[in-house]
């Protein structure tokens, strides 16, 4: 017999090995609590369990402020589907699971849809089981970290074209870049002036997201450059570095600030970066391809589960829309 409740602080240790037997790694208590505990928003953690107790399925959802075309609100980004592979009935659970979990969104005023990240073959099983449909398909984006081209006469390094990177405190006013691990409402207030649509880039999601994320380390960049400003957030993943966040208004020059990221990040002992595709609106796709970035590694698939009796049509509904690595929930 399989029931399914919310989950409690009694089921970690059965949570985290599920964890660890399917995706290799175990979920540690702390990152379930920041998760399900200290979202700026709203979350949900489900288990299936058996007659003995045991966790045998999981699925989340997390409920964040966001804008889309013709409306604000929150908006359900699934997350940590995970079920036993092995035993009899065991599918069944998770899908048990997940249907009980989906049943009432999204809710009158949330976006008409809802979103999620997986991987083509946990796409076509969330397209039969729970009502998914294909969104779109985000090729992965990298290459080695740049160094400033040489002077023309020297032959070294020229270091004036990388301005060098503050930390520890707010740049002021000025031209610059400034790093540090967390961010404030100046953030938001670039994510704003990018007018792109998305879940919505305010200090407290940021903050939350990655400064007080455990078992990884983010961090922020400030660019400025006279009176426009722009924002990334580097994930420290090995010896690569993910671009979780990258908001560039297109009124700036971005290439010099961007060296000046990647040579921090050298410093740091890292090798390589990763990005995902910039909005279009922000017209930086050409700024990553002078930085040597390109197409790299499997793609990643988005799909959108729409609203109860098909009111609206989510393909439709979520034109515009734009998914960050941040709303990965891996990154």
């Amino acid at each position: 017999m399989i029931s399914v409740r919310p989950a409690e602080a009694g089921d970690l240790p059965g949570l985290s090995a599920l964890f660890a037997s399917r995706f290799g790694h175990p979920l540690a208590p702390e990152e379930w609590i920041w998760k399900y505990r200290q979202l700026p928003g709203v979350a949900r953690s489900m288990v299936a369990v058996d007659a003995a107790g045991g966790v045998v399925a999981h699925a989340g959802a997390l409920r964040l402020a966001a804008r889309w075309r013709g409306g604000q609100g929150g908006i359900w980004q699934l997350v940590d589907f995970v079920g036993r592979a092995a035993g009899r009935g065991l599918r069944p659970a998770l899908v048990q699971l997940g249907r009980q979990l989906l049943a009432d969104l999204p809710a009158d005023g949330e976006a008409p849809w809802i979103f999620g990240f997986p991987s083509e073959r946990h796409f076509r099983l969330g397209e039969r089981v729970f009502g998914y449909r294909p969104l779109l398909t985000l090729p992965q984006l990298a290459g080695p970290l740049p160094e400033a081209p040489p002077d023309s006469v020297t032959g070294l390094p020229a270091v004036a074209a990388a301005p060098a990177i503050t930390g520890g405190e707010d740049p002021g006013q000025g031209t610059g870049v400034w790093n540090g691990d967390s961010c404030g409402d100046w953030a938001e207030a670039v994510w704003e002036r990018c007018a792109v649509l998305g879940v919505r880039r305010s200090a407290a999601f940021l903050n939350w997201r990655y400064w007080a994320r455990p078992q990884r380390y983010y961090r922020f960049y400030r660019l400025r450059q006279a009176d426009v400003e722009g924002l990334a957030v580097f994930a420290f993943v090995g010896t690569e570095a993910w671009a979780t966040e990258l908001w560039l208004p297109p009124a700036g020059e971005w290439y010099s600030p961007m060296l000046a990221i990647a040579a921090d990040l050298r410093t740091a002992g890292l090798w390589s970066w990763r990005f995902w595709p910039p909005p279009g609106i922000l017209d930086a796709a050409g700024l990553l391809a002078r930085l040597g970035i390109h197409p790299d590694g499997e793609p990643r698939f988005v799909g959108c589960r729409g609203a109860a009796q098909g009111r609206i049509d989510p393909v439709a509904a979520a034109g515009g829309f734009y998914y960050a690595m941040g709303d990965h929930d891996l990154a």
